[in-house]
């Protein structure tokens, strides 16, 4: 019965110990508000496309790079509208080319923050809807 009190001191030290010699994670994620973007060709509005981003950052910038999402929002609506309403390879048979959009969203993303700030542009949700 002496023993669980120090049982649990020890216990107790050893916790803290692994969580002071835990070094922090190398990655954090931001996620930006969800982009809405519709498909405009010469026949009128055609569909509209709904996308949901996060970044994959180094960690402790997430400050930094929230503080950027309006910018990144305005780079991603202003690259992609365009794009997709001239069906500039960014339509497959009336599918949006999922690869075509994150390569297009990652190069936004180092034009507007620069080459060495965002480990990976993560296209989390992508909706596609006909009108």
């Amino acid at each position: 019965m002496t023993l669980a009190p120090f049982a649990r001191a020890a216990y107790a030290a050893e916790e803290e110990e692994d969580s002071k010699a835990k070094p922090p994670p190398e990655f954090e994620y931001v996620e930006l508000k969800p982009l809405v973007l519709p498909i405009i060709t010469e026949r009128g509005l055609t569909q509209q496309v709904s996308l949901l981003v996060s970044l994959e950052i180094p960690y402790g910038k997430g400050d930094e790079i929230r503080a950027m999402a309006p910018k990144l929002a305005d780079a991603y609506i202003s690259d992609l509208y365009g794009a997709l309403g001239n069906n500039e390879a960014l339509l497959k048979g009336g599918v949006v080319d999922v690869t075509a959009i994150k390569e297009r969203l990652s190069a936004d993303t180092i034009k507007v923050l620069g080459p060495d700030k965002v480990h990976e542009v993560l296209l989390q949700v992508m909706q596609q809807a006909k009108r």
